[in-house]
């Protein structure tokens, strides 16, 4: 924009965007906060599973394989997501028992996620293992939409 003088307005100075700041991960309880660290902590995820799931082939016959295998999945990640937490949000204090993510879209995308790998069960013919899978899609896509419908409606209702 011109001045009256001719001359041209410098163009103000931009802030450089601070550098986020983690801090370390907390090993009781567990607090997950730096990205690195949460993808590290699913890399292990999986390959405890996969070590699990061997583990389970030498031990159980199949349909007792699948259940305690959802089970103990389901359960590390829902102890895997409690853990995990987002940039601000306080390592000390539990969260809610309901609460999955830190922040509302995180969860409507995992809920999504899960619903999808649900409905896509249905192309294969049944099984017993199938359902299994199904049931336990199920119920994590509706644990995260929980989360999900409860963080919104707090952002819009902060007294609720």
């Amino acid at each position: 924009m011109a001045r009256a003088d001719g001359l041209i307005e410098p163009e103000p100075l931009r802030a450089v965007p601070a550098k986020k700041v983690y801090p370390s991960l907390q090993w009781s309880p567990l607090r997950v906060m730096n990205p690195w660290q949460k993808f590290a902590v699913l890399v292990a995820y999986v390959l405890g599973a996969r070590i699990l799931g061997w583990i389970l082939t030498l031990v159980l016959p199949v349909p007792a394989q699948v259940i305690v295998f959802e089970i103990l999945w389901d359960a590390a990640l829902i102890a895997m997501a409690r853990s995990f937490r987002g940039y601000g949000e306080p390592m000390l204090p539990k969260r809610a028992w309901w609460r999955l993510t830190a922040r509302p879209r995180a969860g409507w995308w995992l809920a999504l996620l899960w619903f999808v790998a649900f409905a896509s069960q249905f192309t294969s013919p049944f099984s017993v293992t199938m359902t299994v899978h199904n049931v336990s899609s199920l119920i994590l896509g509706l644990a995260f939409l929980n989360s999900s419908i409860r963080l919104t409606a707090q952002q819009r209702h902060p007294q609720i």
